[in-house]
């Protein structure tokens, strides 16, 4: 299971987004407001706890009391405090939360999603879109955040959550930047700013249309830096923010979506029941940085997550999680995958704390359990839900799957998989590394395997795997390896077309496009991202599970179950960067191919830019050998034939430095056929591809490796009149088609 993306889940969803007309959320604050008009002093428990030095107070506030355990010692400004719904109504008197009726309240929803339909809309002005209008490209661009460092109050019983943002943001742009925007949910309000250990910040905000969020709406500020940021430089934000986070079906209701449909998909929230935010894409927890996207745009949304990943992989993400509950204390909380059990700080608050160096190639997600988990086959699994068969289900699935991944990766798990049971029942399931939520139910184990073998597979790599790569594309190959198994080589190649589709799609974007008369899709003939640095999911998973695909097929299974297996352990006992990883691979897999030279591949499938291949069958010439005895070398030794480990082939030279195959070789036999099959490459990749000889039901496959934007030939051995000629079975992703097929039409003898 995989990341949800509502435009692939409802592609019917195009219609054009209607903007309701009501009074203004676009609004200014100035520094002096901000100092002037400071909040009064905390009624009730702060439960805030910071871990530096508190900024010091303005002169006017009054003074904090005495730091408590779960009590923040932060002074600037004291709202971070313990709030009831009464209490919101108070806050709304600050300047910076004016004026309320801007935004429709959402009130927090049930944890079954039943008034995600009923709930208000948030709306953008035409003083919204004045404002956001006038906000410079390059504020929204060129930022990057560097680093965050975010004290994160929810409560669970109100859906309130209260945030101090401690970023680091960095002009990776050729010029001067005098603004910064920034974008959280529409459902939060932007409070105060300033430069870390600094001045207040001049802070403008406004609703944004965008559909990175689950109301459809964004709060974007800006904020005007004191001095400009020049290219290369960082500057350091103190920012507040807060609002309620509950379930809405915003962006997919305005689209024309049933209620139900929305219900299924946008369901995070903050409640009792169930505490579930994904982050970019379905909701602005934590501020961001770039332009918006919509879903009626068609894949805007996904891509511009995906750049946003690719963008921060580098950047540093710190969590202090404060939890307010009523009731017994829940259990744990997740972050970014990570299970970490929640610490009790006072009645009715817990706490909990994440730092990672390096987020990764990954979306930010936050998650909270109320139950402990039940540990399900051996450990291998554990399970949160309230439901002992659904959890029974899950440990037999998760026994079902774990032979063929101890086959292929070891013999245990890095860690074991986490899986809560969402309460919604139909719902969008999302996964992130060895985390699983979604709505179980009881049915027998081999339904439920296949939703297991990608995060089960994660849970057996390292946490922590640079390379995307290897830490996507190897659980996607393994799902194919588990559809192979479960019907036959053509299922599992069909579902990695499927995914091709995306593919293309996407290198199609990213080049250049050139005619091909033999293919419905464009092919791209331009550079693309090499697999070796590329952090979007939609390449690397798809791009990595075909070259361990062509590999598999090139050194033989076996073999490559001995380069995944030990190149796990060794990433288990010395973790390296990502181009450590890649490198290590790629020795790994030459080292047990023996003599057959793989640099080529490494250089045109992992390390290469160039377009993906594009095959056509250019010629085909049949011959039967007419004498009573063949010869042992048929053919001039130039011109001998040459294949791999698909099937039978004709001996090769050993001169040949193509020839460095496994697999059983002979020549053809008298009475047997020879075909020469011509095949031309329109791609920028060179690649191994199948060519298979086919009567009725005798076949011969032969891989033949073809130059980009050149031909090559191969000369199969038939022990049959021929009838047809296949090249590609699907191992090979092209642009366009992936399967050609010509048939043979053999004169008479008498004409011959």
């Amino acid at each position: 299971m995989s990341h949800s993306h509502p435009h692939r889940l409802f592609p019917y969803l195009l219609a054009a987004a209607s903007l309701l007309s009501v009074s203004s959320f676009a609004q200014q604050t100035d520094p002096q407001q901000q100092t002037a008009q400071q909040p009064p002093a905390p009624k009730g428990t702060v439960l805030f706890e910071r871990h530096e030095e508190p900024v010091a107070p303005e002169p006017e506030q009054p003074a904090a009391a005495p730091a408590k355990p779960g009590v923040s010692s932060s002074a600037h400004p004291p709202r971070l405090r313990r709030r009831s719904p009464d209490d919101a109504a108070e806050s709304e008197s600050a300047p910076a939360a004016e004026p309320a009726e801007a935004v429709a309240s959402e009130s927090p929803s049930s944890s079954s999603g039943d008034d995600v339909a009923t709930t208000s809309p948030l709306v953008v002005t035409e003083a919204d879109l004045a404002a956001a209008a006038k906000v410079p490209a390059e504020a929204r661009r060129a930022p990057l955040v560097a680093a965050r460092d975010l004290d994160v109050h929810l409560n669970t019983h109100t859906g309130l959550a209260e945030v101090r943002a401690q970023i680091t943001v960095k002009n990776t742009g050729a010029q001067p930047l005098s603004a910064i925007a920034l974008q959280v949910s529409g459902a939060l309000k932007w409070e105060s700013a300033r430069i870390a250990q600094g001045g207040a910040l001049k802070l403008e905000q406004h609703h944004l249309r965008d559909d990175l969020d689950h109301t459809g709406v964004a709060s974007e500020a800006v904020f005007t830096l004191p001095e400009a940021l020049g290219p290369g430089a960082v500057a350091k934000l103190d920012l507040y923010y807060g609002g309620t986070i509950a379930a809405s079906g915003g962006r997919l209701l305005e689209l024309g979506a049933p209620s139900e449909v929305a219900v299924r998909t946008d369901w995070d929230t903050v409640t009792d029941a169930f505490t579930g935010l994904r982050g970019l894409g379905n909701v602005l927890w934590y501020p961001v940085t770039g332009d918006p996207a919509l879903l009626k745009d068609g894949a805007a949304v996904p891509k511009a997550v995906e750049a946003s990943r690719a963008r921060e992989v580098e950047s540093a993400f710190a969590l202090h999680l404060t939890l307010e509950y009523e009731g017994a204390q829940p259990d744990a909380a997740f972050f970014c995958g990570n299970r970490q059990k929640l610490t009790s700080a006072a009645e009715g608050v817990a706490t909990v704390s994440w730092s990672m160096a390096k987020l990764g190639p990954r979306t930010p997600s936050l998650f909270v359990t109320l139950a402990a988990p039940q540990e399900m086959a051996g450990g291998l699994v554990r399970v949160v839900t309230d439901a002992a068969d659904r959890a029974a289900s899950i440990g037999e699935a998760a026994a079902r799957v774990r032979p063929m991944l101890e086959q292929w990766l070891g013999s245990k798990p890095s860690r074991p998989l986490d899986v809560i049971d969402l309460p919604i029942p139909d719902a969008a399931g999302y996964a992130d590394g060895a985390l699983l939520v979604a709505p179980l139910r009881t049915a027998q184990p081999a339904a439920i395997a296949p939703s297991l073998v990608v995060p089960l597979t994660s849970a057996w790599l390292p946490d922590g795997i640079d390379a995307a790569w290897l830490r996507d594309g190897i659980p996607e190959f393994m799902q194919a390896l588990w559809a192979e198994r479960g019907g036959d080589r053509s299922v599992a190649l069909a579902g990695l077309a499927a995914e091709a589709k995306r593919l293309r799609q996407m290198e199609a974007d990213a080049a250049p496009q050139i005619s091909s008369s033999s293919s419905d899709a464009p092919v791209v003939d331009g550079p693309v991202t090499p697999l070796s640095t590329c952090t979007q999911p939609s390449c690397a998973r798809v791009r990595a599970a075909y070259v361990l695909q062509m590999l598999r097929n090139i050194v033989g299974e076996d073999a490559l179950q001995g380069a995944l297996s030990g190149w796990r352990l060794k990433q288990e006992n010395t973790p390296g960067s990502a181009e450590q990883e890649t490198a290590s691979f790629q020795q790994m897999v030459q080292q047990v191919a023996g003599t057959k030279k793989l640099d080529w591949f490494f250089q045109s499938w992992i390390q290469g830019t160039g377009s993906l291949p594009q095959f056509e069958i250019a010629a085909i010439a049949p011959r039967k050998i007419e004498r009573a005895a063949a010869p042992a070398n048929l053919l001039p030794q130039h011109q001998q034939p040459y294949g791999g480990p698909i099937g039978r082939e004709v001996q090769a030279p050993t001169d040949d430095p193509r020839a460095h195959w496994g697999g059983d070789k002979e020549v053809a036999q008298a009475g047997s056929w020879l075909v020469a099959v011509e095949v031309q490459n329109t791609g920028g990749t060179d690649a191994e591809v199948p060519v298979t000889v086919r009567a009725g039901t005798l076949t011969n496959t032969l891989p033949l490796r073809v130059p980009a934007h050149g031909k090559a030939t191969i000369r199969i051995p038939f022990e049959a009149e021929p009838s047809e000629v296949l090249v590609n079975d699907g191992s090979v992703p092209e642009s366009g088609l992936a399967l050609h097929r010509r048939s043979i039409t053999i004169a008479p003898a008498s004409s011959r």
